[in-house]
């Protein structure tokens, strides 16, 4: 018969062999920008281990599943010609032309099932195209034609929110639509010609920039964040933000999983800083004290608890970190120096 240090010994050894009998933690995928002059693409985990190069580029979009990487190129042998790239995230491939003239790489989205990005082509000067590029294929759906200042996916990829102005004057005289992608179908949601930047939530709900102040500010208008219901209705204010002069405001970045965090992003003329709102109060809580050199927000997690972005200025350099930050508020942790432009599917 065994002793009782046997049996602990036993007990030790049977624990042990549970533990490694499960599955490894699933870890997301972090990517990022190095080297200003001559930028290169990284990805790692989501800790900031195991990072490697991809690819030369900048802006780095991660796909919801991890597995791919959209990123911005510019191909000299075509006259600087700007491109949408994309290539799998582990480094295994190589780099896949996904749209030949990318115009405002800003106004981007990956749908949720990670198959399909919404993007703008056309000319440097006169209306754009907004599109919507299979993947895997590379086939081109255009969605509208004018001039864009956001998009966004509905959580189940069924629907599709844009702002789009007629013309380029500014400010722009824009409003925010919703595309039913199965049917082609598109509704205008907002009718007052200031509305734009539009970001799909959880609960039926979406946020969107309106422009005020048009007549009353010496250099332009302020931006302020509104909710509304996805057919449009039960619009109501949810900030109101002081903005100088020379800064633009408040635009939404990402919501968490549950909807009851929101990231946004204060930026204006040499400025651009995290914000977190309360999507029920609207209350707003910049997560450091610098500005012109302080926390630039570019992803939640799902879970609302961590913001991701970069320490350093709105302006990417060697001396800045890809960092977190809690979304609470806290000290930063870096996951990678000299490094900036970061996203992941946390």
């Amino acid at each position: 018969m065994p002793n009782k240090l046997n049996l602990k010994w036993i007990a030790a050894l049977a624990a042990a062999a549970a533990l490694l009998a499960l599955p490894a933690a699933a870890q997301a995928t972090l990517v990022f920008t190095r080297q200003t002059l001559n930028p290169v693409i990284w990805s790692a985990n989501d800790n900031g281990s195991h990072a490697r190069v991809i690819a030369h580029g900048t802006n780095p979009r991660i796909s919801p599943d991890g597995k791919t990487i959209a990123y911005y190129r510019i191909q000299k042998a075509h006259g600087y010609r700007a491109e949408l790239v994309v290539i799998p995230a582990d480094g295994s491939g190589s780099p896949r032309l996904l749209l030949p003239n990318w115009s405002e790489s800003y106004v981007f989205d990956w749908s949720p099932d990670s198959t399909t990005v919404a993007a703008i082509t056309g000319p440097e000067m006169g209306k754009k195209r907004l599109v919507l590029i299979n993947v895997a294929t590379g086939a081109q759906r255009t969605i509208s034609k004018g001039y864009f200042s956001g998009v966004s996916f509905s959580p189940d990829g069924k629907e599709l929110a844009f702002s789009k102005a007629g013309s380029e004057n500014y400010p722009p005289r824009s409003d925010v639509y919703d595309a039913e992608l199965a049917t082609g179908t598109i509704v205008q949601l907002t009718h007052d010609k200031r509305s734009q930047t539009p970001l799909w939530g959880p609960a039926g709900q979406i946020v969107f920039v309106k422009l005020l102040g048009e007549k009353s500010r010496k250099y332009g208008p302020k931006s302020d964040l509104f909710l509304m219901n996805t057919s449009g209705g039960e619009v109501k204010r949810l900030t109101h933000t002081k903005v100088d002069p020379l800064l633009f405001g408040l635009s939404p970045t990402q919501w968490s999983a549950s909807g009851k965090q929101l990231l946004t992003e204060f930026g204006g003329q040499d400025t651009t800083y995290a914000v977190t709102v309360n999507p029920a109060t609207g209350a707003e809580k910049t997560l450091t004290k610098e500005r012109e050199t302080g926390f630039v927000g570019t992803a939640l997690s799902a879970d609302g608890s961590t913001v991701l972005g970069s320490i350093g200025g709105f302006e990417p350099g060697p001396g800045h970190k890809v960092v977190t930050i809690p979304y609470a508020g806290g000290k930063p942790k870096t996951l990678a120096a000299n490094a900036s432009e970061p996203d992941w599917n946390r």
